[in-house]
């Protein structure tokens, strides 16, 4: 749950860096948001699909509300 949240703060943060900049924030070389933009993207798709993290959770949520346990 927290790598979910986590990413997704992040790339709001540097969403938000990236149109404070705008264009200079996204050109190559100029300065380290073109970096930080791209690595924040990476770390929904590195560490599986938000989509699937949600699944994940939500299946687990639900093994616990049902059975007492949940499922790893």
């Amino acid at each position: 749950m927290a790598k979910l949240k986590g990413g997704r703060v992040a790339r709001q943060v540097t969403d938000a860096c990236l149109q404070f900049h705008g264009g200079m924030g996204y050109m190559e070389g100029s300065n380290r948001i073109n970096r930080i933009y791209r690595d924040s993207r990476l770390l929904s798709i590195g560490g599986g699909a938000d989509e699937v993290m949600l699944q994940i959770l939500t299946k687990m949520g639900a093994g616990a509300a049902v059975g007492g346990q949940s499922r790893r």
